[in-house]
């Protein structure tokens, strides 16, 4: 079951300002779309919440930090996006090496195949290289606003697996948006009760904050506080009848503030 709602952009219509703002309300890139989402999955429902980092307030943890040290040996470069062969067959070498169910080509992860997306796209996209003597082992693309950035997909060589490319390329986007005075950070939506995507939170707890779009507010980040949301927030729609758990402005109402 999932619960998404979708808009669709235009490249003349759609500024910068309007990416912090959707960002801001909970909603993410796909495609050519601005969506949100409060609910994935078919057989098993799973509550996840957008995340989000204050820039200026990370403190890298040591694991991060040990990375960094690691990455060291490569050459980063950010440059704006352009889809090429190089990038495709990189990302053809990382899909054929990781087990989860994703798009089988960049321009399906970026464009969902609509042809007319990659030149028309609305959005600002730039691309971290990560090179090894000139080759190219890993890329990260993100999305600019005008105070924020969205990380949309790190991918890299399989062969470069232990120096944590995916997570050196996530250090690089905020290395880059705290150099050109971003304020936010979107790395994604992590899940209650499902650790797969814990990993948006790896440059650490300080700073990061969950959006929860029923009160709705900005929550900083704190061990158990998605699993306590997510378990107050069924307990009032088993409470209530539809279509009354439906409207935010009435659920909100009920449940309590989420306090430290």
């Amino acid at each position: 079951m999932q619960d998404e709602k979708q808009i669709e952009m235009n490249q003349e219509s759609f500024q910068l300002r309007h990416i912090d703002i959707l960002l801001a309300h909970g909603w993410f890139r796909m495609g050519k779309h601005m969506f949100t989402v409060n609910h994935i999955g078919w057989h098993r429902e799973i509550r996840v919440f957008w995340t989000r980092y204050q820039i200026d307030e990370i403190v890298l943890p040591a694991s991060a930090k040990a990375i960094l040290k690691k990455s060291a040996a490569f050459e980063f470069e950010c440059l704006p996006f352009k889809l090429n062969p190089e990038l495709e067959e990189l990302y053809s070498l990382y899909r054929k090496s990781v087990e989860i169910d994703t798009a089988d080509t960049l321009a399906e992860v970026l464009f969902r195949n609509e042809a007319d997306d990659i030149e028309t796209s609305p959005f600002q996209s730039y691309v971290i290289e990560m090179r090894k003597n000139g080759k190219l082992v890993g890329a990260g693309i993100f999305d600019k606003g005008r105070n924020s950035i969205m990380g949309i997909v790190n991918f890299f060589d399989p062969e470069f697996r232990k120096y944590s490319p995916g997570k050196a390329l996530m250090l690089q986007k905020v290395k880059w948006a705290s150099e050109n005075g971003k304020v936010h950070y979107y790395p994604g939506y992590i899940a209650a009760g499902d650790t797969r995507f814990d990993y948006k939170l790896f440059c650490g707890k300080t700073g990061a904050e969950i959006f929860d779009p029923i009160t709705p507010a900005w929550i900083p980040f704190r061990d158990g506080i998605v699993d306590r949301i997510s378990n107050i927030q069924k307990d009032i729609i088993r409470q209530l009848h539809e279509p009354l758990w439906l409207d935010p402005a009435h659920t909100a109402k009920l449940i309590p503030p989420i306090e430290d």
